[in-house]
């Protein structure tokens, strides 16, 4: 797993641990997303520049998903999560 729970209850300033099963869901699903989305995804994450760049990118995946969840509408990704995730398929 590429982010620790911790982690991203850091970045979303969530201090209480009622929401820890789902941000753990997202997290699984936010690096399957990448997985799937970014050729040789496990190879390229052992470059540390592409490795912080795709974290960043799950992170604002994970809070986009978090801040949504209740919407009930299926959208599309901002244009960061969608430049980013750009960038990161050309080559990191």
């Amino acid at each position: 797993m590429l982010l620790k729970t911790e982690e991203v209850k850091n970045y979303l300033r969530i201090d209480y641990d009622e929401d820890d099963n789902l941000l753990q869901s997202l997290m699984v699903a936010a690096e399957n997303y990448l997985n799937d989305a970014i050729c040789n995804l496990e190879e390229r994450l052992k470059e540390e520049k592409f490795k912080e760049r795709a974290k960043i990118l799950m992170y604002v995946i994970i809070q986009d998903w978090y801040d949504n969840r209740e919407s009930g509408e299926s959208k599309d990704f901002n244009y960061t999560i969608r430049s980013m995730m750009t960038q990161l398929q050309a080559g990191g």
